[in-house]
């Protein structure tokens, strides 16, 4: 894509290690459909070799690049999607104090990412909705069987406790589900019964 008019606004760089780069620009939040500023920014990103993903989040006008540093170097690619995209220049944020949207922006996409990370290390069957529960279960069990020599291990019962409301709690449209699903039977005929008729 063609570079669009020159703004004044820089592309900051909000958060940076080797291979993951998070950056934010006024323009990227909720930009208007006729907006080409967003889309430039993604097409100079994904032409450059080592670039493996882009995540754009239009409500804080962030981005997570993931890119590979044996290929790139993060300032040759931060400075291409800026002049690519119209934008005046690269700003580094990273020793800026962020405010509470960016930290829980930063911390959803850390957990997103290691969500994703399992899920593909499982081939899809399981991720931290159910592994998590799975662990404090597994610790309740610990916890039990050593009792009082327990170190610093939680309570038995507090972890199994805790261990069921996360489950329930990442599984609740699936239990509602189940839940109406049962309450129709309930309410319906015997199972082998329709209404009005005999089999």
């Amino acid at each position: 894509m063609n570079p669009i008019e020159h703004l004044t606004e820089s592309l900051r760089l909000v958060h940076h290690h080797p291979g993951y780069l998070r950056v934010q620009a006024d323009m990227f939040i909720e930009p208007k459909e006729n907006s080409s500023v967003v889309p430039a920014a993604q097409s100079a990103a994904e032409a450059v070799p080592g670039v493996l993903s882009w995540s754009h989040h239009p409500k804080t006008g962030s981005v997570v690049i993931k890119y590979d540093p044996s290929v790139l170097e993060a300032d040759d690619l931060l400075w291409h999607i800026a002049k690519h995209a119209g934008l005046s220049g690269v700003e580094n944020a990273t020793d800026n104090r962020m405010n509470r949207q960016e930290l829980v922006s930063t911390f959803l996409d850390s957990v997103q990412g290691i969500n994703q990370a399992v899920s593909k290390l499982t081939d899809d069957r399981a991720d931290l909705r159910e592994l998590a529960p799975v662990a404090l279960a597994a610790v309740s069990v610990v916890s039990f069987i050593f009792h009082d020599d327990r170190g610093r291990l939680p309570n038995w019962n507090n972890a199994l406790y805790h261990s069921y409301r996360v489950f329930m709690h990442w599984h609740r449209r699936e239990v509602r589900a189940r839940e109406r699903t049962a309450k129709k039977e309930d309410e319906g005929e015997e199972p082998g019964k329709m209404s009005g008729y005999a089999l």
